[in-house]
């Protein structure tokens, strides 16, 4: 355990629990508007009777971010862990990716960055539109009303990653089901090992396939460039390929489907989008990550040394967890900021996080998005939403936000 909290020197409010309970699907719980208007961070309780510091002001937000005072490994004392699959990555035997600091996590992230250059983006563009123009055509095969997540919101970035990674799509319901137990927000210790593990195991075998006979594709070239020489072992392997099979479907096939459901109650902003040039459909994209912002987890840290962080005095080995969702809706970053405005800038949201540990892939996650709200807007200019907003089916205790099912028909 940290340092005590009492030390920071100014009255510390106490929440009973992180704020997770939302009035609009749309929006981050209501909380947040209060709590980033007091002047002093507050804690909140999580596991091991540990009260971490909540950040929810942007500029708090960056500011922690961008510090190397604040370190993302898991076995430092005071860490905050809030979840059984917090537990079971501390009893892996190695950190993932997120879970390391510069300059190891810099050295990690470089072996993988030539694969998301918007370069190599630009160079995908035309299979990930085939991938999406194919989906849309079993959807509309399929007919009316029909489930969008199941449909096209997941189908298209399990698709474009499965293409990216070399993993067979015919598996696609069974790595969906084993992430969907390992990110859910109740499932037990034993239960996000189990699916983690059962995903390992496919993982090694498809590695072992790709070092007997390597295609061209990332996680090939993964087993034959660092595998293979030595510079990475099996275990390290496969949680790589985990991280980025799991990153690159689930978080891009929630803002598919939540970015769809806010375009079809904004009708306003449906027709801007419709009748924007790609700079401005770009820029629209920026506004929906930025007002969705789907990182219901927040992102964990523990100090490792004494750092102001506005008028809170952070000791180090106190943790601290910062709502993107929160930042992102910060009126003094945004104007208007609860307002859907596809035609602010918003590029410097914190959607894709910040600093050293920003998403790997966000160009590609840009990309899907932008083709993906365009071709079917297009392609299905009837299109609309079956249930009220009361009724949307929204994921709950989960680590990213959305929806188990949105009802569409046209």
């Amino acid at each position: 355990m940290g340092g005590s909290q009492m030390a920071s020197s100014q009255p510390v409010r106490t929440l009973d629990a992180y704020p997770a309970e939302r009035s609009c699907p749309f929006s981050p719980p209501d909380d947040f508007e209060r709590l980033r208007a007091e002047q002093a961070l507050p804690t909140v309780p999580v596991l091991r009777g540990q009260r971490p510091w909540l950040v929810t002001r942007y500029e708090d937000a960056k500011a922690v971010l961008a510090s190397p005072n604040f370190s993302a490994r898991m076995d430092r004392p005071g860490f905050p862990l809030m979840s059984a699959t917090d537990v079971q990555q501390l009893r892996a035997e190695r950190p993932t990716l997120i879970r390391t600091d510069d300059p190891e996590h810099l050295q990690k992230r470089r072996r993988l960055t030539r694969d998301f250059t918007v370069k190599r983006i630009n160079a995908l563009e035309p299979e990930i539109q085939r991938i999406i123009d194919e989906t849309i055509d079993d959807l509309l095969r399929v007919g009316g009303p029909a489930d969008l997540v199941s449909e096209l919101a997941l189908p298209v970035p399990s698709r474009v990653i499965c293409l990216l990674l070399g993993v067979p799509y015919e598996q696609h319901e069974f790595f969906q089901r084993k992430s969907a137990q390992a990110l859910a927000g109740r499932s037990g210790v034993d239960d996000v090992a189990a699916a983690l593990g059962e995903l390992g195991e496919y993982l090694g075998e498809l590695a072992d396939a790709k070092r007997r006979a390597p295609q061209q594709d990332l996680f090939s070239r993964l087993v034959q460039e660092l595998h293979v020489p030595g510079i990475v072992d099996r275990g390290e392997l496969i949680d790589t390929a985990m991280t980025l099979l799991i990153a690159g479907f689930e978080t891009t096939s929630n803002m598919i489907g939540l970015g769809v459901a806010a375009l079809l109650c904004h009708p306003d902003q449906l027709e801007v989008f419709l009748a924007g040039d790609r700079a401005l459909q770009e820029n629209a994209v920026e506004e929906l990550l930025r007002y969705l912002s789907i990182a219901q987890h927040p992102r964990q840290f523990v100090a490792v040394a004494d750092t102001q962080v506005g008028n809170t005095l952070i000791r180090a080995g106190e943790g601290v967890l910062i709502s993107l969702p929160s930042a992102n809706r910060d009126p003094a970053a945004f104007a208007d900021a609860d307002v859907l405005d596809l035609r602010r800038p918003a590029r410097h949201h914190l959607a894709f996080s910040y600093g050293t540990h920003q998403c790997l892939g966000q160009a590609l996650a840009r990309r899907e998005l932008l083709l993906t709200y365009r071709t079917l807007f297009t392609r299905v200019p009837s299109l609309r939403l079956v249930d009220p907003v009361e009724e949307f089916d929204l994921k709950s205790h989960t680590r990213v936000h959305g929806f188990n099912s949105l009802n569409v028909t046209w």
